[in-house]
């Protein structure tokens, strides 16, 4: 960890760089390694269009918690990524598998009904699947980010999710186009490009998530008291004791 008062330079700043992506880049690849066995075992079918959609529900803990270790190192500048994840995973797995088990289902029965839709000719209905499919994932990618910050009632996340994603309207349109070159990267190449840019993706989405971060902040919570290594206080909701 580097000193809080010690002077930096471009090699410092570009070696931990280094050192953070492949140490969180290979946490979030075991973290997510159910969903890449499935999607490569998985045989074209029916419905392989919805498994490989539920076959991600791994993936939402594996995200919360990269978006956790990134905060860390960005805000306090603490190079232990590991523990941070760790820690991160711990904290946020239940209340990710909760928020976004939900999105997921409905997203897996977008995918059903739009292939099914497409072998049919296609039309408006594709248009209103399309449509509700990318409004979901918003709202997937919008609740992990929350979540990965603060500990808000189930119901409060997906109502500060819609607020957030009409109120912050520049870091809505980033988490689109990070949703579809995640898409592109999965459909058009493979989904093992993932392996390699997985630590890069989370952190982008932290980057563009921070004005969302700041706003609730700012709106919906009260300072908390220190977390575990007593170095920043915790943001908590407002109400919470």
């Amino acid at each position: 960890m580097t000193p809080p008062h010690r002077s930096r330079g471009l090699f410092l700043d570009l070696a931990e760089g280094i050192y953070w992506y492949l140490a969180v880049d290979v946490l979030l690849v075991l973290a997510v390694a159910p969903t890449l066995v499935l999607w490569t075992v998985m045989s074209p079918s029916p419905l392989s269009s919805m498994l490989f959609v539920l076959g991600a529900l791994p993936m939402l803990p594996a995200v919360a918690a990269g978006l956790h270790a990134s905060r860390v190192w960005r805000e306090d500048r603490d190079l232990i990524p590991a523990r941070h994840f760790l820690t991160g995973y711990r904290r946020n797995a239940v209340d990710s598998l909760k928020v976004g088990t939900p999105v997921l289902i409905v997203l897996s029965l977008v995918a059903l009904n739009l292939s099914t839709v497409a072998s049919a000719g296609g039309g408006a209905p594709t248009i209103a699947l399309l449509v509700t499919g990318a409004i979901s994932l918003l709202v997937l990618v919008r609740v992990l980010s929350i979540v990965s910050t603060f500990s808000f009632r189930v119901r409060d996340t997906f109502r500060l999710a819609a607020f957030t994603l009409l109120a912050a309207p520049l870091s809505t349109l980033a988490l689109l186009s990070l949703s579809v070159l995640v898409l592109g990267m999965i459909l058009m190449v493979s989904e093992f490009l993932l392996l390699v840019t997985a630590s890069l993706l989370v952190f982008a989405l932290w980057a563009s998530e921070r004005p969302v971060t700041r706003l609730i902040a700012e709106r919906f919570v009260s300072p908390g008291p220190p977390d575990e290594a007593g170095t920043a206080p915790s943001p908590r909701p407002l109400g919470e004791s």
